[in-house]
């Protein structure tokens, strides 16, 4: 699934190969310094919008301004299912620990979760704020897909989570989720540090809890 921050990348690239074909044929009669700095314009708008994506609007002053939090890193989490969820016999009635995996852009945002069971993936998020109140909430839509020596119990499923994000750098963030095995409960994250690069729940798990010599 394309990323919308690619999206745009694209379609800022598209539109300044489009204006440079479009100012190279029209045959106006430019003088040769405002030509030049003209044919530049596409190459500067492209190239500012992809580090307003990527870097930019993550600048404190910018950041307010934009009033998007920036959460990206790895979060130590802790699950607590309800008693009414509909856990089968064997499965992790909690509080589970986990660990989530943001990667975020301006435009895009992903969020990974892992637990010593399973690994979920959002397949689609959005950003919500209410008027005049500078806190949000992230609500995604994820697949979940278990390891395969927990299938007989533990099915791939979907659902859905919703982030409350107090703050613009915020080191703790509470929510909630739901998932068609009519599984739901409370879900605790804090912030590690900024890293991304974790394949799987054990090598999480080692970075946020080191083995002591």
């Amino acid at each position: 699934m394309a990323r919308p921050g690619t999206a745009i990348r694209i379609t800022a690239t598209t539109a300044s190969a489009a204006y440079a074909v479009a100012l190279y044929v029209s045959g106006v009669h430019i003088q040769a310094g405002a030509k030049q700095a003209l044919s530049y314009l596409p190459t500067a708008i492209t190239f500012l919008v992809t580090l307003w994506d990527l870097w930019i609007w993550r600048l404190p002053v910018l950041q307010r301004l934009a009033k998007r939090p920036w959460i990206a890193g790895t979060w130590s989490a802790t699950l607590t299912p309800t008693a009414a969820s509909h856990i089968p016999a064997g499965g992790n009635r909690g509080p589970i620990e986990a660990y989530v995996i943001i990667t975020q852009t301006f435009w895009s945002i992903g969020i990974r979760q892992y637990t010593a069971e399973s690994r979920s993936d959002s397949i689609a998020a959005v950003w919500s704020q209410l008027a005049d109140h500078p806190d949000s909430t992230l609500t995604y839509n994820y697949a979940n897909r278990p390891r395969q020596e927990f299938e007989t119990r533990s099915h791939p499923h979907l659902g859905t989570a919703a982030l409350d994000v107090v703050g613009l750098r915020p080191s703790t963030i509470t929510g909630d989720y739901f998932t068609d095995r009519y599984t739901k409960g409370d879900m605790t994250l804090r912030l590690v540090d900024r890293t991304r690069g974790h394949t799987n729940y054990a090598s999480a798990r080692e970075h946020c809890q080191p083995s002591q010599p």
